[in-house]
């Protein structure tokens, strides 16, 4: 990857974690025309899996040289610590948050998808 691409990357991945612990950390109140479940599913797991889903992704395109597979590893670890930590915290900087096991799930979940789709990225674009 050419050196400006790859700082190009790596600012991104910076601004999505620094947007995702805004989102995690911040004090944020629902709209009232927000809807309460996406088919089935509570919003508030819509969007822990939403944000966490791009994690990986950008990880891997952020830190990636010669190794694919090797890049996607420290993606799984980074955003799995990342993940923990954020839920695990998230009331200790803001008293108005607080813990929850089905975020963590949610986060967890986010993750897996995107790692799933970056593996299968390194399979078809990596075949030897």
């Amino acid at each position: 990857m050419k050196p400006l691409a790859r700082i190009a990357w790596i600012v991104v991945f910076l601004l999505y974690v620094a947007a995702v612990a805004w989102l995690c950390f911040g004090n944020i109140e629902p709209g009232e025309n927000i809807p309460r479940a996406i088919l089935g599913i509570p919003i508030d797991q819509c969007v822990h899996f939403t944000m966490f889903l791009p994690f990986p992704i950008l990880c891997t395109l952020a830190f990636r040289d010669r190794s694919w597979w090797r890049a996607l590893c420290w993606a799984t670890l980074t955003a799995n610590i990342i993940a923990i930590v954020f839920e695990s915290q998230q009331h200790v900087i803001n008293p108005y948050r607080y813990t929850q096991a089905s975020d963590l799930v949610a986060n967890l979940m986010g993750i897996t998808v995107g790692l799933l789709i970056m593996a299968v990225i390194g399979i078809v674009t990596h075949k030897k």
